[in-house]
């Protein structure tokens, strides 16, 4: 069947009336706009991606296209992420998923304590290394998290098990354009709109 290309999100650019100052939260990296290379290891598996960040805004371009996608918007503001399958010119939208989210504040989701452990120039940063421990389900886990003095980034984490790093290499804390954020309209979407499905009443 033909899919008949419908105007997806008109007006979106309204959205950002709403958008965070950066000034208003100087020492956190949660409202700083950045772009980086993403590595993600977890197991044998390795995850690269380029990533554009703008508050709560993120754009990650995959060289080996994950779950098909070439590029995922992930849009918190609406609680959407917009899976980009670039060579087939399609776009498939789904909610928020775990593997979705940036965590990019100094601390970690369930943090309990955290040590000192030393000063660290990584990446062309100077960074502070400190040895964390977080509640995991039940369990505790104990990583070594390098955060940039400056901008208070975390550029790289490694579970002290080894089974699980991510690091931010040649990273940048620039204004990113809120045009990488939104869905490029040329795109059709993988599948059609509910009320444009067929049903049984339909001749």
């Amino acid at each position: 069947m033909e899919l008949h290309v419908v105007r997806p999100f008109v007006g979106l650019l309204i959205t950002w009336l709403v958008a965070m100052s950066l000034g208003s939260l100087p020492n956190s990296a949660e409202a700083l706009d950045f772009s980086g290379d993403r590595i993600v290891k977890r197991g044998k598996s390795v995850v690269m991606a380029h990533v554009n960040a703008k508050d709560d805004r993120w754009r990650f371009e995959f060289p080996i296209p994950q779950r098909g996608a070439s590029v995922i918007i992930v849009r918190v503001d609406r609680g959407t992420a917009w899976l980009i399958f670039s060579k087939r010119r399609l776009y498939l939208e789904e909610p928020i998923a775990n593997d979705h989210r940036l965590e990019v504040s100094e601390k970690m989701r369930g943090e309990i304590s955290r040590e000192f452990v030393g000063d660290e120039m990584l990446n062309g940063y100077p960074t502070e290394l400190f040895e964390v421990t977080v509640a995991e389900e039940g369990e505790t886990r104990q990583y070594y998290r390098w955060v940039t003095k400056v901008q208070r980034f975390p550029m790289k984490t490694v579970s002290k098990q080894g089974d699980w790093s991510e690091e931010f290499r040649r990273l940048v804390f620039t204004e990113q354009s809120r045009f990488l954020f939104e869905l490029p309209q040329r795109l059709d979407p993988a599948n059609p709109p509910a009320n444009m499905q067929p049903t049984s009443n339909n001749q």
